[in-house]
């Protein structure tokens, strides 16, 4: 097993997290005047307009959006219904991007030990680009701590043979399909090897038919609105 029970000092982690989330949120709010570009004119004007319409009303059956997975448009959508502008969706974006910090310092600790965990958590909280982008309209700051916390639970199923933490993995990887289409088994299929007995094997496909499920529930609806 690669998952050893080591975690790093609970006081440096949440001292790195709450750091990380204080320099996203002053980079929200002291970076100059930006316009939206590419891919985030399309989640502004679907997440504030048309997903929200009455013609649409949150609906995934009355929402002709095809080309890509929608759980970042639902995202956009329920926090500007919620608050009514886009800096609120930036704030919600800053506080979910510092979650990544913890993720990161748990796994660095799991595998390498607490040093590499707090190393690991301090690159998340400040790397530049990660902190870019939790104030910009793309898919990658839900989509980065669904992932990491999918291999932190993963790996702690792993390390505790609890089966809970396994399902939730795969929940999580299930909910980053839906984010950006990815291809969270083949970690599974490389690492499976490395199991201990049926009831690790257990682990891993509880988390690989999560993964299944929700892909397929992202591709339903679009064969739906095209039949």
């Amino acid at each position: 097993m690669v998952a050893a029970v080591v975690r790093p000092s609970c006081r440096g982690l949440l001292v790195l997290t709450l750091a990380g989330l204080l320099v996203r949120l002053l980079f929200a709010f002291l970076e100059p005047a930006t316009y939206p570009i590419a891919d985030e004119t399309m989640w502004i004007k679907w997440g504030t307009e048309i997903l929200p319409s009455p013609e649409v009303a949150f609906s995934p059956l009355r929402l002709r959006f095809i080309f890509h997975p929608p759980l970042y448009l639902y995202f956009v959508g329920s926090v500007f219904a919620l608050f009514g502008s886009l800096e609120a969706v930036k704030i919600a974006q800053c506080v979910l991007g510092a979650l990544l910090v913890p993720a990161l310092g748990l796994i660095g600790a799991r595998v390498f030990g607490e040093r590499t965990g707090l190393l690991a958590a301090g690159l998340a909280a400040f790397y530049p680009e990660i902190v870019w982008f939790s104030s910009h309209f793309w898919v990658e700051t839900l989509f980065t701590v669904l992932l990491w916390w999918a291999f932190e639970r993963l790996l702690g199923a792993d390390g505790s043979g609890s089966s809970g933490a396994a399902a939730l993995a795969g929940l999580l990887w299930g909910l980053a399909v839906l984010v950006f289409p990815v291809v969270q088994l083949v970690f599974l299929v490389v690492h499976w090897h490395r199991a201990k007995g049926p009831f690790f094997l257990q682990l891993y496909g509880i988390a690989a038919v999560l993964i299944g499920v929700f892909a397929l529930a992202a591709k339903l609806p679009w064969q739906h609105l095209h039949h």
